[in-house]
């Protein structure tokens, strides 16, 4: 069985498979205006770090603690008095509560625990790589890796079409029943910010891929990313695997 694949200029052949389901003081830039900082960069969080008016950055720690800096600042980014990393437990309450107002320290607390009790115990993902096909949503995926497909119900056969972008890349292919994941072909020109729209006997969902760099030194560290860009369903089965 083969992709269908259409580009700009012809359509291609392509086999797919079925698949079943930096050391401690470094710093990953997230997004940064100014600095010279690019998104994805390592920085050593015990070097100065210079920023000028209007100049910004937002950098992930191991733990998943984001440290958001704003120019004037001249300064290491974890100098004395910035609270270090914290615990993974504290990152995750952190992100979890961002845009609630008027939380307690405790009332923070309690939200993690019962997230951390939910990503285990809920419904979930199979793993926090693969693309719900069912969702309109943004997904994330690993650099370097292919995208993953996954529907929760195999129980009938069907037809899948993938547009990347503006139409550019196109392919299609029969999903058999019994079978939750699809590996998208190799030649699928993937990148960071790209749209990506599936459909599926008719029913059509729309998203953006979202790049998780291999800079990022923990799961941890990945779990914010994906937070932050968005990817909640894939942060929240991240967070699932979590000891706590």
């Amino acid at each position: 069985m083969t992709w269908k694949i259409r580009t700009a200029s012809a359509f291609i052949a392509s086999g797919f498979l079925w698949i079943n389901t930096a050391c401690a003081s470094n710093l990953v830039v997230f997004e940064a205006k100014g600095a010279g900082l690019k998104t994805g960069q390592v920085i050593d969080s015990g070097l100065p770090l210079k920023l000028a008016e209007g100049e910004s950055a937002a950098l992930i720690a191991e733990t998943g603690r984001i440290i958001r800096l704003k120019g004037p600042y001249d300064a290491a980014p974890l100098a004395e008095g910035s609270g270090g990393v914290g615990s993974v437990k504290d990152a995750m309450a952190s992100l979890l509560n961002s845009g609630v107002k008027e939380k307690s320290a405790l009332g923070a607390t309690r939200s993690a625990d019962s997230a951390f009790k939910m990503a285990k115990e809920g419904k979930k993902l199979p793993n926090p790589w693969v693309i719900d096909v069912t969702e309109n949503a943004d997904h994330c995926y690993r650099e370097g890796e292919r995208l993953v497909f996954w529907r929760p119900d195999s129980t009938t056969d069907v037809k899948i079409r993938v547009v990347l972008g503006q139409e550019t890349w196109k392919a299609r292919t029969d999903w058999p029943k019994g079978k939750n994941n699809l590996l998208l072909p190799a030649n699928a020109p993937v990148q960071d910010g790209l749209s990506m729209t599936l459909e599926m006997d008719g029913k059509k969902t729309a998203s953006v891929l979202h790049l998780v760099p291999n800079a990022l030194p923990s799961d941890p560290a990945k779990a914010a990313w994906m937070h932050e860009k968005g990817c909640k369903h894939q942060f929240m089965a991240l967070l699932g695997t979590f000891n706590q």
